[in-house]
């Protein structure tokens, strides 16, 4: 599998395009502010785009969905259910992910992981050694909790479930807030947030995030 980082847009948001170098078969990770940098890049590579992968339903990262979908594009859009509700306007195919599910994206092989907590349908993308990681969790940060529909309580316990991947995953986040990408490892040893959850201190965990 090979990966691109695009930085887009005035929130220094991070979309993915992920595909299969053989098949050239593609998916993007929250499409945002440039889509059309996005195309240039999948024509560039003669990429076959097969559907759109979103870590949760802000504007600012899916403002570009729209660019890839019409009222007759069959290109599937993949989120949680319980993000739907903030979406201004729903895509023609839209499906739901699910806490553990494996989706087959032509030749890629991507795992759901259900991290809610900024939003409450957040999900982190697994894709080999890599995790997309939306606005859950940042290069020495945390996504914010003090929005509709967050939960600094479903936070913690996001942090702890990602707490749990090897360290050798690499962090892709979904701003470039402190940094472009880490390590699990390295985010265990020197994120605020990561650190507390790992020692179960909860009660400073959710200090820390308000």
């Amino acid at each position: 599998m090979k990966s691109l980082q695009l930085k887009l847009g005035p929130m220094d948001n991070f979309s993915y395009l992920l595909w299969d170098e053989d098949t050239k078969e593609a998916a993007v990770i929250d499409p945002a502010w440039q889509p059309e940098k996005i195309q240039e890049l999948i024509q560039k590579e003669g990429l076959n785009l097969q559907c759109i992968l979103l870590t949760h339903a802000h504007p600012d990262h899916v403002n570009g969905v729209a660019y890839f979908t019409g009222a007759d594009n069959k290109l599937p859009v993949y989120l949680h259910e319980a993000d739907y509700f903030m979406l201004e306007v729903k895509p023609p195919v839209l499906r739901p992910v699910h806490d553990g599910e494996k989706l087959e994206a032509g030749a890629l092989k991507i795992t759901v992981l259900h991290t809610p907590g900024h939003t409450p349908g957040s999900v982190c993308y697994r894709a080999g050694e890599a995790v997309y990681t939306g606005d859950t969790l940042f290069v020495g940060e945390c996504g914010r909790v003090d929005l509709p529909g967050s939960s600094a309580e479903d936070l913690y316990d996001s942090f702890v479930r990602l707490s749990g991947l090897p360290e050798s995953s690499a962090v892709y986040p979904g701003h470039s807030y402190n940094g472009d990408k880490s390590t699990l490892g390295v985010q265990k040893e020197y994120n605020l947030y990561l650190k507390l959850a790992l020692a179960g201190r909860r009660d400073e965990f959710l200090k820390a995030v308000v």
